[in-house]
C-alpha cells in the first residue's frame, strides 16, 4: 500500500522503463561476451579507459541483472526487480525481530520503522543506477544479517561480500558479522578458543572468497587494477580532482549534519541535492542510540558492548563516506547513510530483547520519519 500511494505521487510504478540503466547495459555486453560497453552512453556515468567506456559502478547489480539481460536486453525490469529485493529486506527484518523474540505486532513496527520510516525511501522504488545498486546493497545486508544470527557463515559472508559488490564501503561492517557469528560458536561450543573456531569454521570463507576473486579479475581486466572498479576514470575525477581525498571530509561532514533553513513564510527549504542532517531524516539511528544509553544507564553490559561495536562500525562507514568527492548528488536527504540502517536495526533489537518495554517509544520517532521522508522525497521528484 505504501509502494502505490509513492507510486501515485511521484508518477513512477514496478514497470517503468529505467533511463538511467548503466548496470543493464554492462549485464547486456557481458551476454554478447565483451567487458566494455558499445558506446559512450552520454546521460550515464561511463569510465572510459584505453579508449574503451565502461560502467563505473561495483559490479554486483549486474550479477543480478545478468540472467535477465538475456531475455531483454537492456531494457531489464529493473524496476519490478527493485520492489522484490525491498519486499525481500521486510520480510528479512521481520525474521530478524521475530530471532529476538519480538511480538508479532512490535516486529512489524519495527521492521517497517526501518524501511518507509527512514531516508530509504528516496531508494527504495527508482532504479536509476544509484538507487539501485543502494537498495540491493540494503536488501542483501539484511539477509546477511540475518543468516549470522541464523550461524550459517558460508551464507551470511557470502551475502556480505555482495554488499560489498554494491557499495564497497561496506567492508567496514565485517567486524560486525565476525562478532555475531564468534558468539554463536562459543554458544554452542564454549569450550572452544579462537584458533579452534577459525579451524573448523575457514570453510565459511570459500563463498566469499570466490565472489571477490570475481570482482577482482573483472576489475583487473578492464582497469588493470584488482582494486579499481571504474569511478576513478570519470572525466571529473580524471581531469578536476581525486574521488576519495581527506580535503573532503569538512565540508562533506557539514553536510551530513546540516540543520535546514525555512524561508520568509516559514517553510523548510528542502535542498535538491542532500545537505540535510542525517539524523532528521534517519531517526532509528537516533533511537537506536537513545537505546544505547539506556542499556549502559541499566549497566545492561553485553547490550552495550554490542552496541558500542555497531555504533563504532557505524561512525567508520560515515567517516569513509565523508572523504568521497560527493554525498549522493541528486537525492533527498542524506542517502550515503542509508547503509548504516540494518545495523541500527540490529543494535535496536539487542536492547528490545533485554528490555521489552522500550519497542513502542519508536513510535514517535517512526511518525517523524515517515512524516519528513515522504514530504522530502515527493518535492524532489516533483522538482517542487
Amino acid at each position: 500500500m505504501f509502494m502505490v500511494l509513492i507510486y501515485m505521487l511521484t508518477g513512477k510504478n514496478c514497470f517503468t522503463l529505467n533511463t538511467y540503466q548503466t548496470y543493464a547495459f554492462q549485464a547486456e555486453s557481458w551476454t554478447h561476451g565483451r567487458l566494455d560497453l558499445e558506446e559512450n552512453y552520454s546521460w550515464l556515468e561511463i569510465a572510459e579507459y584505453n579508449g574503451k567506456f565502461y560502467c563505473s559502478f561495483p559490479p554486483f547489480p549486474s550479477y543480478v541483472l545478468f540472467p535477465f539481460a538475456f531475455i531483454f536486453g537492456h531494457e531489464t525490469p529493473d524496476a519490478l526487480i527493485l520492489l522484490v529485493f525491498d519486499i525481500a529486506a521486510l520480510i528479512f527484518l521481520y525474521k530478524i525481530a521475530l530471532h529476538f523474540k519480538q511480538r508479532p505486532d512490535i516486529a512489524m513496527l519495527s521492521s517497517l520503522f526501518i524501511t518507509i520510516c527512514s531516508n530509504f525511501v528516496f531508494d527504495i522504488f527508482d532504479p536509476a543506477v544509484w538507487f539501485f545498486a543502494q537498495s540491493i546493497c540494503f536488501s542483501v545486508t539484511v539477509m546477511a544479517i540475518y543468516f549470522a544470527l541464523m550461524n550459517k557463515g558460508s551464507l551470511s559472508l557470502f551475502l556480505w561480500a555482495c554488499a560489498v559488490g554494491c557499495r564497497p564501503m561496506m567492508v567496514v561492517f565485517l567486524p560486525v558479522f565476525l562478532m555475531i557469528l564468534y558468539k554463536n560458536e562459543k554458544s554452542e561450543h564454549p569450550e572452544d578458543d579462537f584458533a579452534v573456531i577459525i579451524k573448523r569454521r575457514i570453510k565459511w570463507c570459500i563463498p566469499t572468497i570466490i565472489i571477490a576473486v570475481s570482482y577482482m579479475l573483472l576489475n583487473y581486466l578492464r582497469f588493470d587494477s584488482i582494486t579499481e572498479f571504474g569511478h576513478n576514470y570519470l572525466p571529473e575525477f580524471v581531469i578536476e580532482h581525486k574521488q576519495f581525498s581527506f580535503d573532503y571530509l569538512a565540508k562533506n561532514f557539514k553536510m551530513l549534519m546540516h540543520i535546514p533553513s525555512f524561508d520568509e513564510n516559514g517553510k523548510m527549504v528542502i535542498d535538491h541535492f542532500g545537505n540535510m542532517n542525517f539524523l532528521m531524516v534517519n531517526t532509528p539511528v537516533v533511537f537506536m542510540i537513545v537505546c544505547t544509553i539506556i542499556a549502559a544507564v541499566k549497566k545492561h553490559k553485553e547490550e552495550l558492548i554490542n552496541n558500542l561495536l555497531i555504533i563504532l562500525m557505524m561512525v567508520g562507514y560515515l567517516l569513509f563516506v565523508m572523504c568521497h568527492a560527493t554525498m549522493g548528488g541528486w537525492h533527498f536527504g542524506n542517502r550515503y547513510s542509508n547503509e548504516i540502517l540494518p545495523f541500527a536495526f540490529l543494535g535496536l533489537m539487542y536492547v528490545f530483547k533485554k528490555i521489552p518495554g522500550i519497542a513502542k517509544w519508536q513510535i514517535p520517532f517512526a511518525v517523524w520519519g515517515i512524516c519528513i521522508n515522504i514530504v522530502g522525497t515527493i518535492i524532489v521528484y516533483n522538482g517542487l
